[in-house]
């Protein structure tokens, strides 16, 4: 919640701009703090799927890079109807980081806010980034619904949380806390930095540190290393898939590059979490129950 109130005022500050110099920088921290969350899909895998041979891991890696192969297919038969079904994906994955709040809905529309907020006062920057990924003009499409659809989710937001807050349901400080620091990163502060903060040092960050009590018999280098050698990997493939792209438009490939990655991952890493019950772990344990500042 610090880190994102801090963003606010230093964007607003001018310290942060939208040279290539910055997409750059928050590309990379995507790529370095961002990508590794999604690293402990290995062990995670190893629970699932009881691999103790060589043969297990395997059948498993192959399915995994499959599955990514065929999301990416899919992004380039259907551009735009995928884009809209990852927009709606990442929403409802982003919904489990408040954990146990009740009703589910206020999760829901948590996730949703992430999403669609940067539409109302930064629609022409959202829609210039969607058209790195698809068709300018679908993005623009995309963008001119998505804005009546965050005033909605944003006025839900207000009210159900006010209504059952009074009510003593399962949402105390922490979760209204988060709901407006990320609500409020997410609406005021430029869309790709935003998306960095969120990402890195709040969804990504909780998972780690949510995973490292889940996998509490793994030390902490065991845990580093499992987080460095697949994001090296994924690094490696980035960079060989970015010097093939046309030198001239460099936000442009880092942005393409970037997102296409976490697509490819997005699915399967949500697969393997839901597989072995993460979520429900998360909500039944109090450790589980970690908040990223």
């Amino acid at each position: 919640m610090v880190i994102a109130i801090a963003t606010i005022g230093l964007s607003y500050l001018g310290v942060v701009n939208t040279s290539t110099s910055s997409v750059l920088a928050l590309i990379s921290i995507i790529t370095f703090f961002g990508v590794p969350h999604g690293a402990l899909d290995t062990l995670f895998a190893k629970k699932a799927f009881s691999l103790n041979s060589l043969k297990k891991w395997l059948q498993f890696v192959s399915i995994y890079l499959s599955l990514s192969i065929a999301v990416l297919i899919f992004w380039q038969l259907l551009p735009s109807l995928f884009f809209i079904l990852f927009l709606c994906f990442s929403a409802l994955h982003f919904a489990d980081d408040l954990g146990n709040i009740n009703p589910k809905i206020l999760g829901t529309l948590y996730g949703f806010n992430i999403i669609t907020l940067p539409s109302i006062l930064h629609s022409n920057e959202l829609a210039k980034l969607y058209g790195y990924l698809i068709d300018y003009n679908h993005a623009v499409k995309i963008v001119s619904v998505m804005n009546p659809f965050s005033m909605v989710f944003a006025a839900l937001t207000v009210v159900l949380t006010m209504i059952f807050y009074q009510k003593k349901q399962a949402i105390n400080q922490r979760h209204i806390g988060e709901i407006v620091a990320v609500s409020a990163l997410m609406l005021l502060t430029r869309p790709l930095l935003a998306f960095t903060i969120y990402f890195c040092f709040m969804h990504s960050a909780r998972h780690i540190l949510r995973s490292k009590f889940y996998f509490s018999k793994y030390s902490n280098t065991a845990l580093l290393i499992t987080l460095i050698a697949p994001t090296l990997i994924v690094l490696l493939f980035c960079v060989g898939i970015f010097q093939l792209l046309p030198a001239e438009k460099v936000d442009e490939n880092l942005i393409k590059v970037t997102f296409a990655t976490l697509a490819a991952l997005t699915f399967p890493h949500a697969f393997l979490l839901n597989k072995v019950g993460f979520s429900t772990w998360i909500n039944t344990n109090s450790v589980g129950k970690v908040s990223s500042s």
